[in-house]
Parts: structure tokens; C-alpha cells; sequence
């Protein structure tokens, strides 16, 4: 009996010497036999299938490190994975969220307006109008180029205080309104002095008193009324002359 016992364990050692040299040898080729033969023996906890719920935990972790391409990733594959899981709709947030402290505000500004699509009485949507209406916001270049990213911060705003009044998101929104509107002002007001300054009074006269009209109060913020009120009554007097928009060369008699 002990004798087959010592022939057994012989054979298992020989067994296991025989996989050792076999792992060293295919390991050493140029191709990768080793994993070609043995991955289902090694897999590593990468290759392993992730739960929904270890995928959420890797998210949020990942988003409280500030590792946003982790966090990404971790919430993409459990939106594409489990699309039905309870936390879909975490993930679906948590991309949006991801993109905007990444600085990529257009594709967080896609990924919140399909949260608000999918989810539109979800108690969080006063947060994801807010963030929507951010993403606009920091997109904004200058106020010499074009202001549709503005409107559409403020038009995200507006949408954010008319449906949820109440939210604190909405107060914050107001404070954000007002700062769209000053942008606002400021652009129409460089716009109307570059036709004042080309002696194209009526375009002039027409922008800087829409601007009195529709910023008020952004107009005396910004300190610009005293010098908008000169601007249009030297405009008037212009154009009582018959001046506007005649060029150098006509000036002169050509």
C-alpha cells in the first residue's frame, strides 16, 4: 500500500516538474504559447468579468481620486454591460460627471442631456440642468466671438429655475443667469461701438438700444451706460446730417 502511495505522489511530482519545464521552455519562445496554452489557467483579476456592483464601487472610487479616465471607463462598461441593472442610471450620471472634470464639456453636455431624456422626473435632474448649463458656460472663448454657447448656458438656467423653483440648483442658477447676461451685454455693447467707430450709426443706434432695452441691469454693472447714452446722441446728430455709413472717399467729394 505504500508503495502505491510513494508511485503516486512519484508520478504527480514528475507531473508537476515535467508543466515547470514545459511553462519555462514555451515562455522563452518568440511567440506567446505560454498564454496561448495556459490563460485559462492564469487569467489575472483584469480578465475577470466585473459585477455591476464592483463596477459602480470602481467608479465612485475612481471619481474620489480624481482618476476621471478610470472613473470613465468603470462607467461606460456598466452602462454597455448590465444596461438594466439598478445602477444603470448611476453610471449613466456618472459619465456626464466624469466628462465635466475632465474639461470635456461638449461630450458631458451629451451625456447630461440624455440623462435628462431617459430620466426627466429623476430627483437629480435640477443638478444635471445646473451642470448642463455649466458645460455651456466654461465653454465660452471671448466675448468678440460667437455667444451660442451663452444662450444656451442661460437657456439650460432658465429651464432649471421655471421647472424647480425651489431647488437650491435654482439659486445658483439665478447667479449664473446674471453672469450670461453680462457677457451678453458686453458683446453687443463692443459690437454696436465697432459700427460707431465705422460711422454705421444706425446699426449702432439699433444694437446699443436693444442693449438698454434687454440688459438693464448687466448695462450698469458694467458701468457702460453713461458712455452707451453719449454714443447714441452723437448717432442722432449723424444721422440728422445724413451721414451714416458714407464712406471716406464720398466725404471727399469722390
Amino acid at each position: 500500500m505504500s508503495g502505491l502511495f510513494i508511485g503516486k505522489t512519484h508520478r504527480r511530482l514528475i507531473g508537476a516538474a515535467l508543466l515547470v519545464m514545459a511553462c519555462s521552455l514555451l515562455s522563452g519562445c518568440g511567440t506567446n504559447l505560454l498564454s496561448y496554452y495556459f490563460d485559462d489557467l492564469f487569467q489575472s483579476g483584469d480578465t475577470i468579468e466585473r459585477t455591476p456592483e464592483q463596477l459602480a464601487w470602481d467608479g465612485v472610487q475612481a471619481m474620489r481620486e480624481k482618476d476621471y479616465d478610470e472613473a470613465l471607463d468603470a462607467f461606460q462598461k456598466l452602462k454597455e454591460r448590465y444596461p438594466y441593472s439598478k445602477y444603470a442610471i448611476l453610471a449613466e450620471l456618472k459619465v456626464g460627471d466624469a466628462y465635466f472634470f475632465k474639461k470635456k464639456y461638449a461630450d458631458a453636455a451629451l451625456a447630461y442631456e440624455e440623462f435628462i431624456r431617459l430620466h426627466p422626473r429623476n430627483e437629480v435632474v435640477p443638478y444635471v440642468l445646473y451642470q448642463l448649463g455649466m458645460c455651456h458656460f466654461l465653454s465660452f472663448k471671448s466675448t468678440d466671438r460667437d455667444m451660442e454657447e451663452t444662450r444656451l448656458a442661460m437657456e439650460a438656467f432658465k429651464r432649471l429655475t421655471q421647472a424647480f423653483p425651489t431647488s437650491p440648483y435654482a439659486t445658483k442658477a439665478q447667479k449664473q443667469i446674471h453672469a450670461c447676461r453680462k457677457r451678453l451685454a458686453e458683446h453687443e455693447f463692443q459690437v454696436g461701438r465697432i459700427y460707431y467707430r465705422m460711422e454705421k450709426y444706425k446699426a449702432a443706434r439699433l444694437r446699443l438700444t436693444r442693449l438698454l432695452m434687454e440688459y438693464p441691469q448687466a448695462v450698469k454693472d458694467l458701468g457702460y451706460h453713461k458712455e452707451i447714452q453719449e454714443i447714441l446722441a452723437d448717432c442722432r446728430a449723424c444721422l440728422n446730417r445724413g451721414d451714416d455709413g458714407k464712406s471716406l472717399w464720398t466725404k471727399l467729394g469722390f
